[in-house]
């Protein structure tokens, strides 16, 4: 601000030492005129024009000096106002809103101080407005569960989500400025948003991002648009429909699994009542015999409704996790009463080897008994005559491990991992001929898991299987 009172001064005083020079040339020649035409000598006129120029030299630079004194106190106290606004104005350049100026006088710079005092407060009221909408986008990105990545007009990566980092298994540092094509190997996906950066219109589509992988994604593309009605780039959403995938295989099987198994015995109870009504009710010997038949297979349907009710409500969190207390040992020989006469119409010896010390299981007395019964009966189905089934329990450092051993027909290692599937048999035609639903083990498996344990298997063919389970234990004093 001095510098601007100094600049006001001294170009004051130029213009008013020009304009005196020059009234000062106009005077000597004026009075050289006047004193010429009086007839005196030359010399005379020019002592006479000295004396004067110095008397008018003097007078000007008077003038100089009181005009320059009064110019740079009167530019001093126009400028005193603006010096005084200089430290908040430099506040609020640095970005602090919450200034204000204030306003000591209605003169041009009260005006302009208030104005100044409006758009401040115009300023701080937008830039909260902003930075709450800011804050609102980053958190709606940031909670999304898909993932969400951003393109600029040359398809190169402005912005990702922490969805889009952990799917592209990077931090956003490392992949903005990167062109797309850089971080997804897909030319698909890359020619898509060329697609919708082009003819700014929205696109979809589904494909795998990573070819070593067999991840499906849902991919949908729209452009960015500007206030100029520009296309300046487009944002994608990407969905993993893998796990949706599979699901969706897995309800078609079940359906048609289910539809397979209810046909079979409808099927056959149809039959036989047709043949009945045919006649065949006529011979009694052959009527009871259909009618078994016929009963046999209303079991099994029966059965088999009872299994898809029961995973049913496993599957849809229709049990909750048991906190009882439920003593291994007796449960086990009610099983083992029940799958007895079984046995022993095979010649199959059951066998126990329980540990002392086992205590109570973190499960209800019910579920315990239908896995128990589930193992069981299936080591004694696929067990040949003469085999041996022995049923194992002990505790270990994360529960209670407990195993049922067969001496049967074991099962082939590529059929390992599917066993606790839905419908899954190892050998299809036997397990329908022994009556199996093909639901036991999946509906063990829920059970475990309901209550914390986990289940698995082991087996070889021809030398027997191994299943087992592992639960936690009750805490005492919950019941």
């Amino acid at each position: 601000m001095r510098s601007l009172a100094l600049k006001i001064t001294v170009n004051f005083m130029v213009l008013l030492f020009l304009s005196l020079t020059a009234a000062g040339v106009f005077l000597r020649q004026a009075v050289k005129s006047v004193l010429d035409g009086a007839g005196l000598t030359p010399s005379q006129v020019n002592t006479a024009a000295g004396h004067l120029e110095g008397i008018l030299l003097l007078s000007a630079v008077a003038i100089v000096v009181v005009m320059a004194v009064g110019t740079f106190l009167i530019s001093r106290e126009i400028i005193m106002p603006l010096r005084a606004l200089l430290p908040l104005t430099r506040r609020i350049a640095e970005g602090d809103l919450e200034q204000r100026l204030e306003v000591q006088n209605h003169d041009e710079i009260g005006v302009l101080s208030h104005h100044l005092n409006v758009m401040v407060e115009t300023l701080r009221n937008t830039l909260r407005e902003i930075v709450e909408e800011r804050n609102k986008i980053q958190a709606i990105i940031a909670s999304m569960g898909d993932a969400l990545l951003t393109v600029d007009q040359v398809g190169r990566i402005m912005l990702l989500n922490p969805a889009a980092e952990a799917m592209l298994g990077k931090k956003e540092e490392e992949v903005v400025r990167k062109y797309l094509l850089e971080v997804i190997r897909s030319h698909e996906v890359d020619k898509m948003v060329k697609e919708i950066i082009a003819s700014g219109e929205p696109r979809e589509i589904e494909t795998r991002l990573f070819p070593t992988t067999n991840q499906f994604f849902k991919i949908n593309g729209s452009p960015i648009i500007s206030t100029q009605k520009r296309v300046v780039g487009a944002a994608l959403t990407i969905r993993d429909m893998t796990a949706m995938r599979r699901l969706e295989k897995m309800r078609t099987e079940f359906v048609a699994n289910v539809s397979h198994e209810l046909r079979t015995p409808l099927t056959s109870i149809r039959g036989f009542v047709e043949t009945l009504l045919e006649g065949a009710m006529e011979d009694p010997q052959l009527c009871r015999r259909f009618l078994s038949i016929i009963n046999k297979e209303a079991r099994r349907l029966q059965q088999l409704i009872d299994d898809l009710l029961t995973l049913s409500r496993l599957e849809s969190g229709g049990i909750e996790r048991s906190r009882g207390m439920t003593v291994f040992k007796p449960v086990l020989d009610g099983v083992l009463a029940t799958v007895e006469h079984l046995a022993a119409e095979k010649g199959i010896i059951l066998e126990t080897a329980i540990a002392e010390d086992i205590p109570p299981l973190a499960m209800g007395e019910n579920y315990l008994s239908q896995v128990l019964l589930n193992l069981i009966d299936n080591a004694i189905k696929y067990t040949p005559a003469g085999g041996r089934v022995t049923v194992r329990a002990a505790k270990e450092e994360d529960g209670i491990r407990v195993e049922v051993e067969d001496t049967g027909i074991g099962i082939p290692a590529e059929s390992l991992p599917r066993v606790f599937e839905r419908f899954y048999r190892v050998d299809k035609a036997r397990s329908r001929e022994m009556g199996g639903t093909g639901l036991g083990l999946a509906i063990v498996k829920h059970i475990i898991e309901v209550h914390g344990g986990r289940v698995g298997v082991e087996s070889r063919p021809g030398q027997g299987s191994r299943f087992f389970f592992i639960v936690p234990a009750a805490e005492e004093g919950k019941n």
